[in-house]
């Protein structure tokens, strides 16, 4: 601290709230920040101090302007992008989590920002941050997180797994309906237990058959055995019609093995459901040709444009068989729509 530096601390004993906001224009960093630090703490804060302290989302230093970002999100108030990915993507793991923990605690009072910031989170190296991120994202309920929180569903700690069905049960759309369906085949029995807890509450046909159906808990059974057992339940399915099985087969399209990816991208096939657009899309992006090759072909037996603008990067696909077959799908599917 300089020799000239002002004590905000006495300021703060005496009350002096006009003085530490004029701290706030103080040349040192350290002092606009302790400065805010104070006047963020009183208990009751004014209008006025409040115009202030909003300033200082704008500060040239980074730590008062994670503070500010950090306190007008606890008070739910609006803010900007910037502030929160540059907390997210620069702040420390306690700054971030902090922030997560305030939004989870939000609920559903979120708007676009602070669904990049979660969106951002899920992609932090920091295990707990993507733990908390994961938190977060159930919380505000929003549909449109369903398919970045499926990206974890295959997550090696099972810990996330769990954070991942806990959340899709906030949520509770069709879609994370669908994902707890597949977590029934996880190969923890914590996951399993999430997913069966959530679904319980859910009242529809294919969850009461997902649970207490004997045929259905077989495919489970299959699902979470062995490679060999994952292929040939992949299999069964399609080659049984059996639709109900469909959130199986969409999991298993994230399977780690790939010819578990390929059977069920085939069985996929069979039923045409336009559900199956988005887990498709993602395996277009396999490292495999042969993966992506039946995503292609699967993808053409499902009608709509969903089909069609999903299938366009394959027609810029490395391999010639994948191009060649995303031409001849796309051409199939503009003439069914015709």
């Amino acid at each position: 601290m300089g020799l000239f530096s002002p004590n905000v601390e006495r300021m703060k004993k005496k009350n002096d709230m006009a003085g530490l906001v004029r701290c706030l224009q103080h040349k040192s960093p350290s002092v606009r920040y302790r400065a805010f630090l104070l006047l963020a703490g009183e208990k009751s804060i004014g209008d006025d101090i409040i115009k202030h302290l909003k300033k200082m989302l704008n500060d040239p230093d980074e730590r008062v302007r994670t503070a500010a970002t950090l306190k007008f999100a606890a008070l739910g108030a609006p803010l900007l992008s910037k502030n929160l990915v540059e907390l997210i993507s620069e702040g420390g793991r306690k700054e971030k989590i902090s922030l997560l923990k305030i939004i989870a605690g939000r609920g559903r009072d979120v708007d676009g920002p602070i669904m990049e910031a979660v969106v951002l989170a899920l992609e932090d190296r920091n295990g707990i941050v993507k733990l908390n991120a994961m938190e977060a994202a159930g919380s505000t309920g929003s549909p449109h997180l369903v398919p970045r929180i499926a990206e974890y569903l295959n997550d090696r700690h099972p810990d996330m797994r769990i954070k991942v069905a806990q959340a899709l049960c906030c949520i509770g759309n069709d879609a994370a309906v669908d994902h707890l369906i597949g977590l029934l085949a996880d190969s923890d029995a914590g996951v399993r237990g999430a997913a069966r807890a959530c679904l319980e509450n859910v009242d529809s046909p294919r969850v009461r058959m997902a649970l207490h159906d004997a045929r259905y808990a077989r495919l489970i059974r299959g699902m979470g055995g062995l490679v060999p057992d994952r292929i040939e339940t992949a299999k069964q399915i399609g080659v049984e019609g059996i639709a109900e099985g469909l959130p199986l087969l969409h999991r298993a399209c994230r399977d780690r093995y790939k010819g578990v990816r390929i059977e069920a991208a085939r069985s996929i096939a069979v039923f045409g459901d336009p559900s199956s657009v988005e887990v498709l899309s993602k395996i277009l992006n396999d490292k495999y040709y042969d993966v992506r090759l039946e995503a292609v072909r699967a993808l053409g037996r499902i009608a709509g444009q969903a089909s069609i603008d999903a299938l366009q990067p394959a027609l810029e696909d490395k391999n010639k068989r994948v191009r060649g077959e995303a031409r001849r799908a796309v051409s199939c599917l503009k003439t069914m729509g015709e």
